[in-house]
């Protein structure tokens, strides 16, 4: 990433949407507002402590892997500084789309949701990138399964899909 980085190529100008379980307010997420908006689709949406929180884990890992940076990092001069922590893309903004508790849990119709969050707000939000880190479990064929409809309908939209293989 580091000579990617020295290209110019530091994610600047892209929004990337996580779909996973918040953010947490940590400085290398929240410097020169990297948070571009957040919204949260999952049960905990009514509690006000926990609304757009990320009580698990994992959606603040997801962030920090894809767009975090110690506040103030310049990737353009991430050799001389190997003590700063930065993303992938450190310049990227994020869109948070919590859909999942405090458990990592999340009903299928909640992350179906976030998708169509996503494609609906696109244009409004700049979002160029959707992030799914987790497995629904279906054991459909993907050309009947309503996730992987919802995920069709994003990439038809223009949005860059990007989900992971699965820790199985």
């Amino acid at each position: 990433a580091r000579d990617i980085w020295e290209q110019g190529f530091t994610g600047a100008g892209i929004n990337v949407a996580i779909i996973d379980t918040g953010f947490a307010p940590v400085p290398e997420l929240l410097d020169d507002g990297k948070i571009v908006a957040a919204v949260d689709l999952s049960a905990e949406a009514g509690v006000e402590q926990a609304r757009w929180v990320d009580n698990y884990g994992h959606g603040t890992h997801m962030a920090g892997i894809i767009a975090g940076s110690t506040p103030g990092a310049d990737p353009r001069k991430a050799d001389d500084h190997p003590e700063w922590f930065m993303g992938v893309a450190p310049e990227a903004g994020i869109v948070s789309v919590k859909v999942a508790d405090n458990t990592g849990a999340a009903d299928i119709s909640q992350v179906i949701a976030g998708v169509d969050f996503v494609v609906d707000y696109a244009d409004d939000l700049d979002i160029k990138v959707l992030n799914l880190s987790y497995a629904s479990g279906s054991s459909l064929p993907y050309n009947t399964d309503p996730l992987a409809a919802a995920l069709e309908r994003a990439w038809q939209a223009g949005i860059v899909v990007v989900v992971a293989a699965g820790n199985d």
